[in-house]
């Protein structure tokens, strides 16, 4: 047995008999004697404390049942012990005494100092936001307040001044020795502030408290809350991971006023409406709407939903999770567990006019969307892939029937954000010679009814106030509509590989993406250089 055997083992012998004398002391004066050796304390019955509080009156809550309180505390006979309780007495009129080692309280220092008192709800589940809070379209002054602001309204400043800059993330990642902010506009990450680890872990609890998670728990959850600010309401989504040095939070955040999606904002071309339009007034079929995460299929949906949704009309969603209300129709949140297809079945014996199914991801589910689309359905749903013409054999390849497919399908969208150029700071530019390559490239293959009569400019945003020098401010879709032509059937009936369907689809004047981007960029909406790297991605 080495050194370090034999002082462990002293330790431990002196441990047990130092707890077995607290045991008999507290026994002696008639109280509870607690052994906090490995004893896990409860991180929500701590947060109604204050972090000072337990050292300055030597006490460890340990148990709550209704209103009475279970402390311990190694000086049970200490006057402090009548100042806490008279402190405490409003929210816990009966406080039952315990005693614990001055060894067991040192156990727990560092977990009691990291304690941050909960401030008490204003609304469960919602955060109010008042005018009196400053707002500021700046990355330095958001940091400034994010900073300066008293500790009980950070996470109203980092909600109402994120969605002043135009957020759509919040991303609180904790370091060693602080904590980073970093935020998404229009689908980019920018680093926008530090905090202390103080302000971090008030504001951790506030946001798990609000979007009524566990507090203090070692695994991933998930949750949300609505925030208010003045006439506006949004939902936010909570996603919380353990890291190395904290829980990493990912906020993102939803208009949920429907009323501000239309089609006509979204930036389809009037030859694509066209093709929407012609899709819309069917009875029945399916319109489908495919890109990557983050390329704006949502939008896309529920702006075709508003078009949609008539009075004269039964409207049903499938949705996991539902992202925004939708008044008039009836909306349908997917249980844990649950299948889309699962409750699809269900929806058809609702006579339902439109269905939305929020994304297909099995074949289950393109079997019965696609049974439903031709039986006097209009279903319209989502599915991840690159392009149109590859969501063709991903949804034949699920549902093995080709002729249910042509049958079903009215046409197939696919789409990207791009970033538009700020308008404050617009300015022509010169492509360099990569970018002039690629655009020569795309011009080659631009339909003769699409191409620019002049010489293309091209343009960039310079970065100014406006737009945080950014260059950038908001977003725009760009998209190919594919339309299920006679032609096309016929290539897909005779196995016609991806190329072909390509080569076929630029032959009948759809416009790829690409493209649409291209055109968009001689407009003077969008940066070249910006529609080359989302294609590429």
């Amino acid at each position: 047995m080495d050194d370090l055997d034999v002082i462990s083992r002293a330790q431990l012998v002196n441990r047990n008999s130092l707890e077995k004398k607290v045991a008999e002391e507290a026994s002696r004066l008639g109280l509870l004697y607690f052994d906090l050796r490995g004893y896990k304390l409860s991180g929500d019955l701590l947060e109604k404390f204050e972090s000072s509080d337990f050292f300055e009156y030597s006490v460890i809550p340990l148990d709550v049942d209704g209103t009475t309180l279970t402390i311990g505390t190694p000086n049970p006979q200490s006057d402090k012990i009548n100042e806490f309780q008279s402190k405490y007495l409003k929210e816990f009129p009966k406080i039952t005494l315990g005693m614990i080692s001055n060894e067991s309280f040192r156990d727990h220092e560092e977990e009691l100092k990291a304690v941050v008192k909960e401030a008490p709800p204003e609304v469960s589940g919602e955060v109010d936001i008042s005018g009196s809070i400053a707002q500021d379209n700046s990355f330095e002054k958001f940091n400034e307040n994010l900073g300066s602001v008293e500790i009980q309204n950070i996470l109203k400043v980092l909600i109402a001044e994120g969605h002043t800059l135009g957020v759509s993330d919040i991303h609180v990642e904790p370091a060693e020795h602080d904590v980073k902010i970093r935020v998404r506009i229009d689908g980019v990450l920018h680093e926008a502030s530090t905090i202390t680890k103080e302000r971090y872990r008030y504001l951790r609890s506030q946001i798990e408290l609000k979007s009524d998670l566990k507090l203090n728990v070692n695994y991933p959850q998930n949750g949300r809350f609505k925030v208010k600010i003045g006439d506006i309401e949004l939902s936010v989504r909570v996603e919380v991971m353990p890291a190395l040095f904290g829980d990493d939070i990912v906020m993102r955040m939803f208009n949920v006023q429907t009323s501000l999606l239309d089609i006509p904002s979204l930036g389809i071309r009037d030859v694509q409406l066209h093709i929407l339009e012609s899709a819309l007034a069917r009875p029945h079929g399916m319109i489908l709407v495919v890109g990557p995460t983050g390329s704006g299929k949502t939008t896309t949906i529920y702006s075709i939903l508003n078009r949609l949704n008539r009075p004269e009309t039964k409207l049903i969603t499938l949705e996991d999770p539902v992202e925004y209300t939708l008044s008039g129709a009836t909306q349908s949140q997917i249980n844990e567990g649950e299948s889309f297809d699962d409750r699809l079945k269900a929806v058809l014996r609702e006579d339902p006019d439109i269905i939305m199914v929020g994304e297909i991801r099995d074949a289950k589910t393109a079997k019965t969307a696609l049974q439903a689309a031709i039986t006097g359905h209009l279903l319209i749903s989502t599915l991840h892939a690159n392009d149109s013409v590859t969501a063709v054999p991903r949804i034949i390849g699920l549902v093995e029937d080709v002729a249910s497919f042509l049958d079903s399908v009215n046409v197939i969208i696919a789409q990207r954000l791009v970033r538009t150029i700020c308008p404050y700071c617009i300015q022509e530019y010169t492509p360099e010679k990569n970018e002039a390559e690629e655009i020569e490239k795309i011009l080659k293959t631009i339909p003769k009814s699409h191409k620019p009569s002049k010489k293309p400019k091209f343009f960039t945003g310079k970065g100014c106030k406006e737009c945080n020098n950014i260059g950038f401010k908001g977003r725009v879709g760009i998209f190919e509509f594919l339309k299920i032509t006679p032609a096309f059937q016929v290539a897909v009936k005779e196995n016609a590989t991806l190329h072909d369907l390509k080569v076929l689809i630029q032959k009948e004047d759809m416009l790829s993406m690409e493209q649409d981007g291209f055109l968009k960029s001689v407009e003077g909406k969008v940066s070249i250089s910006e529609v080359l790297r989302v294609i590429k991605e």
